[in-house]
């Protein structure tokens, strides 16, 4: 019983409660917004008054509406001339005016005129303040284009004459001045400015020393050389207490190393000599252990913008063991160690009989000194990302230059692939990659980097994949080991199926006979017993082919291993991947039909554009069924030459509108729709739509065409809308106003481009622009009455052969993830969403900010998704990656499971006057699908929304 109530006392005592902290209460924080300031408030009411309290508020908001228009400058300037020139104003007024008078005052006219006023302004002033703004006033005004000499010569001998106060604020005005104004002249001013920059590098206030160190560099830029002695100011300043003038001195040395480098400095305490650059380099080596983060990453930046370093310098870079005194410094475990083996003790008798021996030969000790060796270990080692940033940027810099460089730094830039911030990692591998041609990496650097495919981001991932792609592989173990990390990353990551595929054909074109020596491994090809053939749709697999098939190409004893079910597989390969799959010299038994079909597909096509131009005085059926059978054609050239789909699509939708425009003009009563029976009428709106959609895709869906293509494609749309008009006025009810709006803009934006591009206009156009500047008012019933006999007597023009079809793009896109072939079933409840993973790549797009994600659901509802810029990442010359999730959403339950669409489109819908877009369908309702550009075949993914259940 006593141990059971000695265990409750205890039990009481030893609880613990944990009371939570009050919350802080949270604080709103109000933004104010910046006044809209209106020009015209300042006028000389304004600046008349003379109360400070007034005219403060005045002079800020002047100096925030500028620039000033020409109307109010003058009158501005002087209202401001009245108030420097009052002897009541205070000082902090008349500072306020000298500084918008420097903002506003940028022609030399006004400058000569307010420039005297302002110098008689600090001759009489006491106040620091205004002599400070003084200064800086009359230096503006002095570099006003173009510049005056006599008022630069005026400013800096003031200037100079100010240097001996000992107000900051003066002393660092008039640095700058004459920083800024020193001429280029060699002469007694210019040496006197830079005496005087060189002697207040050395003042007691930090801000003057940071401005003298400015100044130097100002006129270093102009051309004037510094003084040999502010290098010895500067190295001198790497030690100052404050940052500025670190920062301030680090870019004075790399300045001076940069404009002299092979100047010799003696070594203290030596005979020797060293060059200036590598004493540049180790001083800049010594500032990267500074305790201010900016000045160590400026250091680290700076060590890569010097080239000319010794090789000894370099290497001592990556080296910690410290120098001092002739004797190599050791640890204190090292000394005890080295004692304990030696079976030697301290006896105490003797002072120091325990100090390390070993004297280390002079050619042996590096000048760097003690903090400057391993200066990249420790920049790689920092605690901020800023500096191991700069530091991997440096050491990338400084390898492409030096390949000893670059093979010592190996190591090191493998150890940052494990840095816990994902922006190193990435710039790590960056770096790596573009020096992979200088360095060989053995197989236990190989093994480190692949760890790297494990990451969880993608652009790390294929970061990677672009490495390996590019890096040459010694032995056969390194490319197996390669092989099976990349097929174990497409497990773990299937998304990166498409830039495994990428990585895999490099690794066998760079390594074709050493992926020989594997092909029996990779593909289980046995000797003597047949094996199980394996399926085309094993991704593994598929990544194996890829890899041997390349390394085919290079090494041809590859082809007699395979086997038949491989060759068929080649075959099929080949027709679904023809980018990945290479063209190999096998028997006919094994070609592709890709491969079979006659290669001279440029000729095809323009035949079959030539075979349009010759239409001209044919029947109307007969050019009908020509046109037809065109065009069937070229869709299918489009298919089969991949180099030439964009030009064959091109002469297929031009095409397709010379077929549409004889449906159309053909059919009898078509500008008295009244007249039509309901079938006539439903077809001919249907052409009217279609040849709208496809002449606003040829206008906008190509791009990098030649100004007569341009022209040709401008002019067709012209005469589309011109057709759509009188289609409209004869047809419809309505008012036309927006329609023919958007034909006369079409029309002056096309008058305008021919007259640029001096091109010549077709016979409908001449027309269309002889009688446009004859009719007073552009009523659509005028325009119309113009334009009808215009379009029955002007035939069209056959399409221009395209000059170089190669050339010619085409926006597009595909989506790779989802799968239209996927059964995978994405279950929800009514009213919520359900993310859909999107991986789709978009090529040539003209503006990447028209973009959209164009979702259609069973109820055949729409809906446009703007997706989010970041999420849309550019991955070489025209292409576009983009990774996003789409939210899809129903209101409504569904029996089962139904497909939603998801497509990728441009919605060009600025392009267009919104009266046009809302009379395009012939309706008063808008029609989103005349703005909208269809980019390539949508997906289908199954959703089946469920009704959400009350209760439990």
């Amino acid at each position: 019983m006593a141990a059971v109530l000695k265990k409750r006392a205890l039990a009481e005592y030893c609880q613990t409660i944990v009371e939570d902290a009050p919350r802080p209460a949270k604080r709103l924080q109000l933004v104010r917004r910046g006044r809209t300031v209106d020009q015209s408030e300042f006028t000389a009411a304004t600046l008349n008054s003379d109360d400070p309290e007034k005219l403060l508020p005045a002079l800020a908001d002047l100096h925030n509406a500028i620039p000033l228009t020409n109307e109010i400058q003058n009158q501005v300037i002087n209202e401001l001339m009245r108030i420097i020139q009052s002897d009541s104003q205070p000082a902090i007024v008349i500072s306020k005016t000298l500084a918008v008078l420097a903002a506003i005052v940028t022609t030399h006219t006004h400058a000569q005129s307010v420039f005297e006023d302002v110098m008689s302004i600090g001759q009489r002033s006491k106040s620091h303040k205004v002599l400070a703004q003084v200064i800086h006033t009359s230096c503006s005004l002095a570099q006003c284009d173009p510049c005056d000499p006599k008022m630069q010569d005026q400013v800096i001998h003031l200037a100079l004459s100010l240097v001996t106060s000992t107000k900051f604020i003066v002393l660092v005005r008039s640095l700058e001045a004459i920083g800024s104004l020193c001429p280029l002249e060699v002469g007694s001013v210019q040496a006197s400015i830079t005496h005087t920059l060189l002697t207040h590098t050395t003042h007691q206030d930090n801000r003057v020393r940071t401005a003298a160190f400015n100044s130097l560099l100002l006129i270093q830029d102009k051309g004037v050389p510094i003084p040999t002695e502010a290098y010895d100011s500067a190295c001198v300043a790497l030690s100052d207490d404050y940052q500025s003038v670190r920062e301030a001195a680090l870019l004075i040395i790399k300045v001076v190393a940069d404009t002299d480098p092979e100047r010799l400095l003696p070594i203290a305490a030596s005979d020797d000599h060293m060059r200036l650059v590598d004493h540049a380099f180790s001083q800049l080596c010594s500032v990267v252990h500074d305790i201010s983060v900016r000045v160590r990453t400026q250091a680290a930046a700076l060590l890569g913008t010097l080239n000319s370093v010794s090789e000894k310098f370099l290497q001592q870079t990556w080296d910690k063991k410290l120098i001092s005194n002739m004797r190599r410094k050791r640890s204190a475990h090292e000394r005890a160690r080295a004692m304990v083996s030696s079976g030697e003790w301290s006896t105490g008798k003797r002072w120091a009989d325990d100090a390390p021996k070993e004297q280390v030969a002079a050619e042996s000790v590096s000048i760097i000194s003690t903090g400057s060796c391993g200066a990249f270990v420790h920049g790689l080692e920092d605690e901020f990302l800023e500096v191991r940033n700069a530091t991997l940027d440096s050491i990338c810099a400084l390898a492409l230059n030096n390949a000893q460089f670059a093979n010592h730094s190996l190591d090191f830039l493998v150890d940052m692939f494990n840095d816990e911030i994902e922006e190193v990692r990435l710039k790590a591998i960056q770096v790596l990659q573009q020096v992979a041609g200088l360095v060989t990496l053995r197989a236990d650097q190989l093994e480190e980097i692949l760890h790297a495919l494990r990451d969880s981001s993608l652009d790390i991932r294929e970061c990677l994949h672009t490495f390996l792609a590019t890096t040459i592989l010694s032995t056969i173990s390194s490319v197996k080991l390669c092989v099976n990390a990349l097929l174990e990353n497409l497990r773990r990551y299937p998304q990166d199926r498409r830039s495994i595929h990428r990585c895999l054909r490099r690794v066998g074109m760079n390594h074709p006979t050493l992926v020989q020596a594997l092909v029996a491994e990779l593909l289980v090809i046995h000797p003597y017993f047949d094996g199980v053939e394996p399926s085309v749709q094993d991704p593994e697999y598929i990544c194996k082919l890829i890899l041997v098939l390349n390394a085919a190409v290079k090494c041809t004893t590859i082809l007699p291993l395979l086997e038949q079910h491989t060759l068929r597989h080649y075959a099929y390969l080949r027709d679904t991947m023809p980018q990945l799959v290479p063209v190999l010299k096998l028997g006919e038994e094994w070609q592709p039909s890709r491969v079979l079909v006659s290669t001279n597909t440029l000729q095809f096509l323009k035949e079959s554009v030539a075979r349009v131009g010759r239409l001209d005085r044919s029947s109307t059926q007969l050019r009908m069924t020509v046109y037809q059978t065109v065009y069937s054609d070229l869709i299918k050239l489009a298919d089969i030459d991949p180099s030439l789909s964009a030009a064959a699509h091109f002469a297929a939708s031009y095409t397709e509108c010379l077929l549409l425009f004889g449906k159309i003009l053909s059919t009898r009563n078509w500008l008295t729709p009244s007249l039509l029976s309901m079938q006539q009428t439903g077809a001919l709106k249907a052409n009217v739509d279609r040849l709208l959609r496809t002449t606003f895709r040829l206008r906008h869906a190509f791009t990098n065409l030649s100004p007569v293509e341009e022209a040709s494609i401008r002019s067709l749309r012209v005469r589309t809308l011109a057709l759509q008009l009188v289609y409209v006025v004869h047809g419809s009810t309505g008012s036309a106003l927006g329609l023919c709006d958007n034909f006369l803009e079409h029309t002056e934006a096309l008058h305008r481009y021919l007259t640029d591009e001096g091109l010549s206009a077709d016979s409908f156009l001449e027309g269309v622009f002889d009688e446009l500047s004859q009719l007073e008012e552009p009523r659509p019933g005028a325009v119309a009455r113009i334009l009808q006999p215009l379009l029955l007597t002007h035939t069209i023009p056959p399409v221009t052969p395209v000059l170089h079809p190669v050339q010619v793009h085409m926006c597009s896109a595909e989506i790779i993830e989802p799968q239209s072939d996927s059964e995978t079933i994405h279950k929800l409840s009514a009213g919520l969403v359900v993310g859909v993973p999107l991986d789709a790549e978009i090529t040539h797009i003209p503006d990447p900010s028209t973009l959209r994600v164009r979702v259609c659901y069973p109820d055949h509802c729409t809906q446009l998704v703007v997706p989010p810029r970041s999420h849309l990442r550019q991955v070489g010359e025209g292409t576009y990656r983009l990774l996003t999730t789409v939210l899809l959403s129903a209101q409504v339950s569904w029996s089962e499971a139904c497909h939603v669409s998801i497509s990728l489109v441009l919605d060009l819908s600025d392009q267009e006057v919104l009266a046009a877009r809302r009379h395009y369908s012939l309706t008063n309702k808008a029609d989103d699908s005349a703005t909208i550009i269809q980019l390539g075949k949508p997906v289908k993914v199954l959703v089946w929304p469920k009704t959400v259940r009350k209760g439990i």
